[in-house]
């Protein structure tokens, strides 16, 4: 691989995780099924009391808050999300501590079906072998198990930053998550900066609104959005045309290379 020099025309990557670097071994509406039948057991087994549709409440607000995110791109927490439903249930007295253990049960239901993407660990350190800055952006309600599976899966020592929009309240695709993350790798144009992501309205329009150039990813193996019940969780439509394609990590690479060849 071409060696990243002052002069190279591209100097960072930008990943989202899901679905990019990492994958779901169960639709979206499975997994989130099984995370919601973890946490309303935890919920029960704490001694609060919960109206038998709690499962729908929860599902129905988290779609809410996911699609009012994606409306005026500000992000709000799990933790927050939680205690605003359980509050409208009469238990507006919870402590922060035991917000957060719920929502620990809540998210290791979704840590067995999540894994690393086929060679995103050798991407990565290729990529960095190479000279490039790297960085995860990840809209996400809870970005501490982002965190948590950037350590577990072996990704952190390849990463300058692994920003989640949780963290910083904003959510892609507005300008400013992208920004902030090449910020936050060192870097100060974004027409150096590549960002790869499988999902056009997130990661392809709010990049290029960034003025960085792009790469959609779709890898076979990922089941998320398998069904067609993961349409719900998403706001309109938002149109563009990424700068490449690619069906596997390992495809990235002839791609930067081009383009540094290219001088462009």
């Amino acid at each position: 691989m071409r060696p990243v020099t002052s002069q190279s025309p591209i100097q960072g990557v930008i990943f989202d995780f899901g679905s990019t670097l990492s994958i779901l071994r169960r639709p979206w509406s499975v997994v989130i099924a099984e995370c919601t039948t973890a946490l309303t057991g935890h919920l029960k087994r704490s001694g609060l009391q919960l109206p038998a549709n709690f499962p729908e409440l929860w599902s129905a607000m988290l779609r809410f808050a996911v699609q009012h995110a994606d409306r005026d791109g500000i992000e709000r927490t799990a933790d927050d999300i939680l205690a605003a439903l359980l509050a409208s249930q009469g238990h507006a007295d919870l402590t922060p501590d035991f917000i957060g253990q719920a929502m620990d049960v809540y998210f290791g239901a979704e840590d067995a079906l999540r894994a690393p993407a086929t060679g995103a660990l050798s991407a990565l350190a290729e990529l960095r072998a190479a000279g490039y800055r790297l960085a995860v952006l990840s809209n996400t309600i809870s970005g501490q198990w982002v965190q948590r599976w950037t350590d577990r899966f072996g990704f952190r020592p390849y990463l300058d930053a692994v920003i989640t929009s949780d963290a910083i309240a904003i959510r892609k695709p507005r300008a400013e998550a992208f920004t902030t993350t090449m910020t936050q790798m060192g870097l100060a144009r974004p027409e150096a900066v590549v960002m790869v992501g499988d999902t056009v309205a997130h990661d392809i329009v709010g990049a290029q609104a960034a003025a960085m150039r792009t790469v959609q990813i779709s890898l076979a193996e990922d089941q998320s959005f398998s069904d067609r019940s993961a349409s719900a969780w998403l706001v309109g439509e938002m149109t563009a045309e990424p700068d490449a394609f690619i069906t596997e990590l390992a495809a990235l690479a002839p791609v930067l290379d081009r383009w540094q060849s290219d001088g462009r």
